[in-house]
């Protein structure tokens, strides 16, 4: 909490003392208003967004379907310390509003008042994405994890609890090894279980891993995708997954191998739990292998990898790309979106 009270105050030494540059002064440190920070905090982190009701909805048994999803960075840390302003934060919102998503990953929801923008049914439609994951923005002297899944598609309703999520529907791990500044939050992953049809779920992985590039940087971006794969090997096994989120693993890092860190990483992890990355579906020649996407993949550090471990149902990307011109200059990354299949076998 001092970290971040001195850095909203060093912004004073940072404007001109005129009077005509006090709105922009008053401005940026009303921006950070480290006073959100505090609140209901539980045992696991104060929990501002509580979904939605499930109601009635429900989504028939089928032999074949297709849904589409965004994975975004929203680059939501307060203004003051280098997130993105409250007005774009809301044009993100309004962008996604008139083209909604089936499914909506973000990461960097690090600030309450941008995370209540998409609680407000004013800018964000309840029609759209109703099924809606908790925010956790972590305690008093943390951020929490900036991740939330908002969804078409109800979390399993069979296994819900209403005051909470428990694994069998969501769950949130934080990782067990971080480097730098990314120990000051509690980045780690989510767990959404939801239900594209009656007989059909898929566990939908949301996460944000460390940002640095050093050794120490690696060997715990490393770490904290095995523990990814822990869990998806302990409790995955038998159900569809997709995994995406921002990464921050380009494939060529601190190299001009691609065959680096980085690259070895992603490699012993499709090991351990087979699947693909989506840009594998993309591939139009005969070698699908990962290694003939390292030239599209060697800046990308925004990720998506589907495994299909439900031997009842097969699903299938069938597009994918990065960038759009209705999000762009929004946030400091691009938006990822993916288009899926899935047939019953």
């Amino acid at each position: 909490m001092i970290k971040k009270i001195f850095i909203c105050l060093a912004l004073l030494t940072s404007f001109p003392a005129s009077a005509a540059d006090f709105e922009d002064v008053w401005d940026a440190i009303t921006s950070c208003n480290w006073f959100e920070f505090i609140g209901d905090v539980d045992d696991t982190g104060s929990k501002d967004l509580d979904g939605y009701e499930y109601g009635d909805t429900s989504f028939k048994d089928a032999n074949s379907g297709t849904f589409n999803m965004i994975v975004y960075n929203m680059d939501g840390f307060l203004q003051c310390i280098g997130g993105n302003s409250k007005s774009d934060f809301k044009q993100i919102i309004r962008t996604f509003n008139d083209n909604p998503k089936d499914l909506w990953l973000m990461q960097e929801v690090w600030n309450k008042t941008k995370a209540n923008y998409l609680d407000d049914d004013d800018k964000l439609s309840n029609d759209t994405v109703p099924y809606r994951s908790k925010h956790w923005k972590g305690s008093g002297t943390s951020f929490g994890n900036g991740l939330l899944t908002f969804s078409k598609f109800p979390f399993d309703r069979d296994n819900r609890d209403d005051n909470d999520y428990s694994f069998a529907t969501y769950e949130e791990e934080t990782f067990n090894k971080c480097s730098g500044n990314d120990c000051d939050t509690e980045k780690g992953f989510t767990v959404a279980k939801v239900e594209v049809t009656e007989n059909y779920h898929v566990h939908i992985y949301n996460t944000h891993m460390d940002a640095g590039h050093q050794d120490e940087d690696l060997s715990a971006k490393a770490k904290q995708l095995d523990q990814i794969a822990d869990m998806i090997v302990a409790h995955s096994s038998n159900a569809t997954v997709i995994l995406a989120g921002d990464f921050n693993m380009a494939f060529d890092e601190n190299d001009n191998d691609w065959r680096g860190v980085n690259f070895q990483t992603w490699k012993a992890f499709f090991e351990k739990t087979g699947g693909k990355h989506a840009c594998q579906y993309m591939l139009s020649g005969s070698d699908t292998s990962l290694e003939a996407c390292a030239d599209e993949l060697q800046n990308d550090t925004d990720h998506v990898v589907v495994i299909n471990n439900n031997p009842n149902y097969t699903l299938e990307v069938t597009n994918y790309f990065i960038g759009s011109p209705a999000y762009s200059g929004l946030s400091d990354h691009d938006p990822v979106f993916v288009d899926f299949s899935w047939a019953k076998n």
